[in-house]
């Protein structure tokens, strides 16, 4: 093997060729660019010569926070390199690879490098435009060089023993060229530093001797695993693992007779669950490693970000604390529009409930309403309790609001639930005995837990607790969509009158959905109050829904990733962007300055709802789907012209599959 690995075949050279490069591009630049080499330089002499550092912020555990990270980052960087290089069908252009390596993803780090004190979501959110117009561009540059994408393999290859072991032995020669060639890049950039005078310690030299070292050694055996985790989504093994370890070739063929009964589409969709894979960056082995990195940097990122973008670390927390209801409120809103396609223009009212509930039980007001005195410790201790009681009672609200909707759809539903969403605020503006009216409940009491102080002006606490909320929101997300209840609300989506003609209820199964969308509006509202420390009927406007429904459309209707996207994208424009363009346009010597002589446009957020607006008409044109679209919805909008005749008897689920009862099955 390791005369194979420093002496490979023709094929191997080539997928070495186009995966190194694909994989320590973006890899240099977050370490020789960004802060990598910084952090890696920083966390070695802060244990051996903390003097040498030039870090001096670090605790013993922002220290061990970042370490772990590191040790997570490299080794999984490695790792997924031979899992590529091992899975790759190599039926793919290496110079389009580059090209979706260049513009998705290291034209966004240079933006993130680049954005200072900004921070990471500015950076996101400048980079979405690159990624639009890139995916705009993409398809038209192909046509004009005539260029043609080889089409989704016909069938799923079925490997033998031999093909498995060349896999692995790909994938080891993956990782440890990658490592090579990272060493060698890293300690090029050591010398030049050093002839430079940037580089002047000693104990650094150490360092960088033992990184080079220890980079190909580390490669070879994490490509090796990266090889065993392709092997492990080959269809074979697959099967083995559904049917036993003993599983037959007549397994195998009964499996792939299954998955010749599904409709084109469907089988191109499980094609991607397997490798060799044309794009095994998309398949599931890179997504595992993938969803390992994206839970290392969101679990240590408070210690991170000082070292990523500087100071001002408070504030750039804040921001993505505020982030992180938008995408809660955007994740429920999918629900309902997205899931069910039933079009609410008023959930900023679920959003103020969820609000007021804990603004009345958390604050003060509790005790002029019931003249009992509550201390505001045990007050405090009432927020994880009441987070999920004020969640349901928001839930039964959505259910107030759907029951007179049932019989609407389209341009009447969405002028009822707008009704209700501009009725909502001005309820609690009249209420001034309870809420007192405009002025709004002050003083809300924050969450108490054991060993965290709330009351502490960082905002690290808010940050755990937003995270913790948006991954219960993601998993229920999830396990809704995909639920017998989920294809419910697609069916109703997708044609109400033939959804009711295969036996749905669409009464009840409409209920739920505004229901479970008003609970995560809820969770919403009461994580706001907490945080805020105070609650107005002014915060929640008619403005507030449409923004929130661009949130959807923007990253994709029925899409989980799109939408918390389109939530991140549209946060930094409505916060970030039009606020940092308003400060460029206040300098006189700035060429923005001339909005200012337009009358009414002394601020952009007077226009904002007319740049929202645009932005909607921007994608319903020129990308329907959205940002990042679900499979179902991109097949739905893009049917491919002179496609052969599909078999009409071709299915969604594969017969035998779990799913397949509840897919055929008429109540």
């Amino acid at each position: 093997m390791a005369l194979r690995m420093l002496r490979p075949d023709l094929e191997t050279r080539k997928l070495l060729l186009k995966w190194v490069v694909a994989v320590l591009v973006p890899l240099s630049i977050f370490t020789l660019v960004w802060s990598g080499e910084g952090m890696l330089n920083s966390v070695f002499l802060t244990y051996v010569s903390p003097q040498e550092s030039s870090y001096t912020a670090f605790t013993w555990s922002t220290l061990i926070q970042t370490t772990i990270f590191l040790l997570v980052l490299y080794p999984a960087f490695l790792m997924l390199g031979g899992y590529l290089v091992a899975a790759d069908s190599g039926r793919r252009s290496m110079y389009e690879l580059w090209a979706d390596v260049i513009f998705v993803v290291t034209i966004p780090l240079l933006i993130c490098a680049l954005s200072g004190s900004t921070g990471l979501i500015m950076g996101l959110a400048i980079s979405v435009p690159v990624w639009a117009i890139y995916l705009f561009l993409r398809p038209r540059v192909h046509q004009w060089l005539h260029y043609t994408p080889p089409p989704p393999l016909a069938e799923i290859e079925v490997l033998d023993e031999g093909r498995k072991q060349t896999m692995l032995a790909r994938g080891t020669a993956g990782g440890f060229w990658i490592g090579l060639v990272f060493s060698v890049v890293m300690l090029v950039a050591d010398i030049i530093y050093y002839l430079s005078g940037a580089l002047n310690s000693s104990t650094l030299w150490l360092w960088i001797a033992i990184r080079t070292i220890v980079f190909p050694i580390a490669g070879y055996f994490l490509g090796y695993w990266g090889g065993r985790l392709a092997v492990h989504h080959t269809f074979s093994s697959q099967v083995s693992n559904e049917e036993g370890k003993g599983a037959t070739r007549r397994a195998i063929w009964r499996k792939q007779q299954q998955l010749e009964t599904l409709s084109t589409e469907r089988k191109q969709e499980e094609a991607r669950d397997f490798v060799p894979h044309d794009l095994p960056f998309m398949s599931k082995g890179a997504k595992w490693i993938y969803s390992v990195l994206i839970i290392a940097f969101v679990l240590f990122y408070p210690a991170l970000d000082p070292l990523l973008f500087g100071f001002g670390m408070d504030g750039r927390l804040t921001g993505y604390n505020d982030a992180g209801y938008y995408v809660i409120l955007a994740l429920g809103l999918n629900i309902v529009v997205g899931f069910a396609g039933l079009l609410d223009l008023g959930y900023v009212a679920f959003f103020a409930i969820g609000a007021y509930i804990w603004g009345l039980v958390g604050s003060p007001q509790l005790q002029v309403l019931l003249s009992i005195p509550i201390a505001q410790a045990t007050a405090g201790w009432l927020f994880w309790p009441m987070l999920i009681i004020g969640a349901i009672i928001v839930a039964l609200w959505g259910v107030a609001l759907g029951a007179p909707t049932l019989r609407l759809r389209g341009d009447y539903l969405a002028i009822v639930t707008l009704g209700f969403g501009e009725i909502i605020p001005v309820v609690f503006l009249e209420l001034d005995m309870y809420t007192n009216g405009a002025n709004g409940l002050i003083g809300i009491f924050s969450p108490n837990a054991p060993g965290v102080d709330w009351s502490s002006i960082t905002p690290v606490p808010y940050y755990y607790l937003i995270m913790a909320l948006i991954v219960f929101t993601i998993f229920a997300n999830v396990r809704l969509r995909d639920s017998r209840l989920g294809r419910a609300w697609i069916a109703i989506r997708e044609d109400e009158i033939a959804a009711s003609s295969s036996g749905i209820n669409l009464t009840k199964t409409k209920l739920l959905a505004f229901a479970a969308g008003a609970f995560f509006a809820g969770i919403a509202g009461m994580y706001k109050a907490a945080k805020l420390g105070s609650v107005t009927p002014d915060n929640f406007s008619f403005g507030d829904s449409i923004i929130y429904l661009a949130m959807v459309v923007i990253g994709g209707l029925g899409s989980i990733p799109g939408v918390i996207l389109g939530a991140i994208a549209v946060y930094a424009i409505n916060v970030l962007v039009l606020a940092q363009l308003d400060t460029l346009a206040s300098n006189p010597t700035n060429p923005l300055h001339v909005l200012h002589a337009i009358p009414g446009l002394s601020s952009l957020n007077n226009i904002r709802g007319l740049i929202f607006g645009v932005l909607l008409v921007a994608i319903m044109l020129y990308r329907p789907e959205g940002l990042w679209p679900s499979s179902r919805r991109k097949r739905e909008l893009h049917h491919t012209e002179n496609k052969p005749e599909e078999d009409v008897g071709a299915l969604e689920t594969a017969p035998g599959s779990p799913d397949f009862e509840q897919e055929v099955r008429v109540e």
